[in-house]
């Protein structure tokens, strides 16, 4: 049995991995924390805050665990994994970045003069991974982390350059992105060429959040890569 730790997009939630988690929690040990300035945990959103959670979290395992993390929780899952690589079996990112891209700020500046409910409309297509039967969640999850939240999750990730200190990391790495998912593409061949030894995928036809999209082929790219870095 393995255990996964898996860290939801900004503005996501728990509730986001229920696929996964029905999929593989039968075999497999699924922890999956919500970030700081979602739901019900108090903010503000951190990557500071949200890496210590995680790595507390981390902590409380009795073995070693994969930490897999997606969007925003994939840049979580980085700054974690420098942090406490001694407690991890593997590292699977998707969808994450450790260096702003070239229209992050304007993307920031737009979306901070844009009310709350027109960014809920903006991204509730995304955060369902474009399925009906997530979509009530994902609007629900949108609302709950607020505006607030995904504006400071921008801004966090705006701040960060990760790409200097990510050969520190020493733990068999996956690093994933959807085909789809054009502004991410960059950012994984980044990460992959900054990660000792990181095996880059790109998955075809899909996009940011595939775990929704396509959850029976992201479930089995999680068992499959920790089959082969058991340890």
């Amino acid at each position: 049995m393995s255990t996964f730790v898996v860290i939801h997009a900004f503005g996501s939630g728990p509730r986001a991995w229920q696929p996964q988690i029905d999929a593989l929690g039968a075999e497999h040990r699924i922890v999956a924390p919500e970030l700081p300035g979602h739901g019900d945990t108090p903010g503000p959103l951190t990557l500071d805050r949200a890496t210590a959670a995680i790595g507390e979290v981390i902590a409380a395992e009795p073995e070693p665990v994969h930490l897999v993390g997606i969007s925003g929780g994939g840049t979580v899952a980085l700054l974690t994994a420098l942090a406490v690589q001694e407690r991890l079996a593997g590292l699977v990112v998707s969808g994450a970045s450790a260096r702003p891209g070239g229209t992050d700020a304007v993307q920031r500046a737009v979306m901070g003069l844009l009310p709350a409910g027109v960014l809920v409309g903006m991204f509730k297509g995304m955060y369902s991974g474009g399925r009906p039967e997530y979509l009530v969640t994902a609007v629900e999850d949108l609302r709950r982390a607020g505006r607030q939240t995904l504006l400071a999750g921008l801004r966090e990730l705006g701040g960060v350059d990760l790409l200097p200190r990510l050969g520190e990391i020493g733990v068999p790495t996956l690093v994933l992105s959807g085909e789809k998912d054009k502004p991410n593409i960059a950012h994984a061949r980044q990460i992959a060429a900054a990660v000792p030894g990181a095996e880059l995928r790109l998955v075809p036809d899909v996009g940011h959040l595939w775990n929704l999209e396509q959850p029976e082929l992201f479930s089995r790219t999680l068992t499959d890569f920790a089959a082969k870095t058991r340890r």
